[in-house]
């Protein structure tokens, strides 16, 4: 395959995107992050800032999908929806700790305390937030279009953590803040599944966004109906000798990670078969 100018431009257009928005996350947090990853070795804060990059990426891949219009006006077209991901996804982050986390401040527990488990679950909220970002914008979407599933997908990832929060015998604040591993994998796996299948319903490319939106509102209700049911089944069926919940909160990893690998693996043939 001939590698010509225009890819060559897009790819360096690309390590700019990474770069910028690896600059734009250090200077919006009160913290130096290449000190908290270089001199700290801080892992929490690496794998946060690892699911914001991967998020970018998805982002920036998705928006090359459009038709083109011209290379020049597609490159400016590019850069300019890349740096609106960016500013969703730094909106996730506060997102992440007033809304998703409340009961603690994320900055502590990825600073002070270097909590992996909390790394871990922001790396898979700007995951989610990348799917339906990306989704929103593949093809001919337009900003507006990505904003309104931006703000359609938090409000159901809200729902889906109360409702893991109800349906589990275990606080989940409570067990992230005491670095419990096996809950951060089972509430992050269950987090990247629903981005799954909230982007089952954008890939279609509808033509109006009234009727996206009624797609994206059914996928919402199938995933806050059924991953809880997948959930159960894998308790009954799939390891019927273990209560999940009871190993989760014993830090149980193995367990959160067959549980999780279950609900991805649902996500994904909901969206490749429906």
């Amino acid at each position: 395959m001939d590698f010509s100018f225009i890819d060559l431009s897009y790819l360096v257009l690309f390590l700019v995107v990474i770069f910028v928005a690896k600059w734009l996350y250090n200077a919006t947090t009160p913290y130096n992050t290449f000190t908290e990853i270089g001199n700290n070795n801080n892992v929490a804060l690496a794998t946060s800032i690892s699911g914001f990059l991967i998020a970018v990426t998805m982002i920036y891949v998705a928006v090359l999908q459009g038709p083109s219009k011209g290379f020049v006006t597609d490159l400016i077209n590019v850069s300019l929806y890349a740096l609106i991901g960016l500013g969703l996804l730094l909106v996730t982050r506060v997102i992440n700790d007033k809304v998703l986390l409340p009961k603690f401040c994320n900055k502590a527990q990825l600073i002070t305390h270097q909590n992996l488990p909390v790394g871990i679950v922001q790396h898979a909220s700007y995951i989610t937030a990348g799917l339906v970002i990306s989704g929103a914008l593949m093809g001919e979407g337009s900003f507006i279009s990505a904003a309104v599933f931006y703000v359609l997908a938090q409000l159901v990832l809200l729902i889906a953590s109360k409702l893991y929060d109800a349906l589990t015998d275990f606080d989940l604040h409570s067990e992230l803040q005491n670095s419990n591993l096996a809950a951060a994998v089972s509430f992050a796996a269950t987090n990247i599944a629903t981005g799954i299948i909230l982007l089952h319903a954008l890939r279609g490319g509808a033509e109006e966004l009234t009727q996206s939106i009624s797609l994206f509102l059914i996928d919402a209700v199938i995933a806050l109906v059924l991953l809880p049911l997948v959930r159960l089944l894998t308790d009954v069926v799939l390891l019927p000798s273990i209560k999940i919940d009871k190993a989760i909160a014993n830090g149980n990893t193995a367990v959160s990670l067959i549980e999780g690998s279950v609900a991805i693996s649902v996500a994904v043939a909901i969206f490749f078969s429906l």
